[in-house]
């Protein structure tokens, strides 16, 4: 018996292991990049022989404009719910939110100058004995100053407002035992009250002051935000465009129906052109009122709530540098700088009317007081000081009158900017869906026709 023996070359491949054109790179697939682009193409060809060939067919046709009527419904849905919601949130964050936060920052930098002068005007009298009414004021402004920053540390929601917020909840018991020391020691004929007074004064100037006035910068631009967004052209121009995509596609299927089957009227088409046409109409009614009604707000309310403010703040500030340097005896040379700058803003600025004449009283009441302490009769000048401070106080309720009188205007003007658009937001999208489900039920019946 032989036994046959197969020798295996090394050219040959092994067992199991012969050449498979699929296990090389071009069989893999790695050398076919462009694959995924033919199946790309591939399926636009579909896409387009498949359009090509319902416009072929008035069946066809009709399908087609079912589907163009449909997306434009969408697209006019989602757009007008889209610039509904922008101008809503803007007009509720402004009425709601930032405006009463910014009432809050100006209440709180109000009442801790008007503080600050009180106290400074109050300790004057003879024996430090503060009259019993600006001991109250006194004691007036810091409630309506906590009662503020409580209101500001609840909406605090950014780092800087809690840093300015923390400062000055840190730094008022800190400035009224100051102003308690200054009280005590001048009560007692001690020149240390003063030098307490000071201590005080320049606590709040330099650090209590400046971080109100960020939490009032912080709360004074965000409503600028909002009332950029309220009365943006943009959601208006939007709205507009997308009714125009909406209703010419559904004119045009209307007026094609009518040709294609003769008949003059397809009562689900016209009830859904009609439905669609209404809310188009409410929705740019209701957003231009509310727009307008939003810039009213800032015209008549807001704007003026901060200029008569910064008037207040201003008129305070000139009262404590005016007692101040009394309290100092002719050792000052700051505040009546100070004064000087004051003045000359407040000179500037545009008061409402039937403030500059109260003004210009206040000035030529300082100017004398002022003559009196340069000619060294500093006795006369401190008996004159509460006379000047009423004269100054009469003033600031005059002010504080028109804020609160604009700030009702802002308030019925943002208020009519919300009811503007109440039901908007749920009628737009519902009408939307029935106007879209009307249309396609009209082209059904057409469609149905030819089956």
């Amino acid at each position: 018996m032989s036994t046959s023996h197969t020798v295996m070359r090394s050219s040959d491949p092994a067992p199991g292991w012969g050449v498979d054109e699929e296990l090389t790179l071009e069989g893999a697939g790695i050398a076919a990049a462009p694959a995924p682009t033919r199946r790309r193409r591939a399926r636009t060809g579909i896409v387009v022989g498949w359009v090509g060939e319902r416009l072929r067919t008035t069946p066809g046709r009709l399908v087609l404009t079912a589907i163009v009527v449909v997306a434009g419904v969408v697209v006019f849905g989602i757009v007008a719910t889209g610039a509904e919601q922008s101008r809503e949130r803007a007009v509720r964050a402004a009425r709601t939110a930032t405006e009463p936060q910014l009432i809050h920052a100006v209440n709180l930098y109000t009442a801790l100058s008007d503080a600050n002068a009180t106290v400074a005007t109050g300790l004057l009298g003879a024996g430090g004995l503060e009259p019993p009414a600006a001991r109250a004021r006194y004691f007036h402004d810091l409630r309506v100053a906590t009662d503020a920053l409580t209101a500001l540390t609840r909406g605090a929601d950014t780092a800087g407002a809690r840093a300015a917020v923390g400062t000055i909840t840190d730094q008022l018991p800190v400035y009224t035992a100051y102003v308690e020391a200054a009280r005590a020691n001048s009560r007692q004929g001690f020149p240390i009250g003063a030098a307490y007074l000071r201590q005080a004064a320049a606590l709040m100037t330099t650090t209590m002051l400046p971080a109100a006035e960020h939490l009032y910068a912080a709360q004074a631009f965000r409503l600028r935000d909002n009332y950029r967004t309220g009365t943006s052209t943009s959601p208006l121009v939007a709205l507009a465009v997308a009714i125009a995509l909406a209703l010419i596609p559904l004119l045009f299927a209307q007026r094609y129906v009518t040709r294609a089957s003769r008949r003059i009227f397809n009562l689900p088409m016209l009830i859904a052109t009609v439905a669609l046409a209404g809310v188009s109409v409410w929705a740019l009614v209701g957003m231009t009122s509310a727009q307008n009604d939003l810039a009213t707000a800032q015209r008549r309310g807001s704007d003026p709530v901060e200029s008569l403010s910064a008037a207040n703040v201003l008129l305070s500030r000139a009262q404590g540098d005016l007692s101040l340097t009394l309290v100092n005896r002719g050792n000052d040379t700051t505040d009546p700088k100070d004064f000087e700058v004051v003045k000359r803003v407040l000179e500037t600025g545009n008061l409402a009317p039937g403030v500059a004449p109260g003004l210009a009283s206040y000035w030529a009441a300082a100017d004398r007081l002022q003559r009196i302490e340069g000619l060294g009769q500093l006795g006369t000048a401190i008996d004159r000081a509460p006379g000047v401070a009423a004269i100054s106080q009469r003033l600031s309720s005059r002010l504080t009158d028109q804020i609160d009188a604009a700030q009702v205007r802002f308030t019925r003007s943002a208020t009519d900017a919300t009811s503007a658009l109440t039901g908007l937001g749920l009628a737009i999208p519902l009408i939307s869906v029935l106007a879209a489900v009307l249309a396609v039920l009209g082209l059904r019946q057409r469609i149905n026709e030819y089956r």
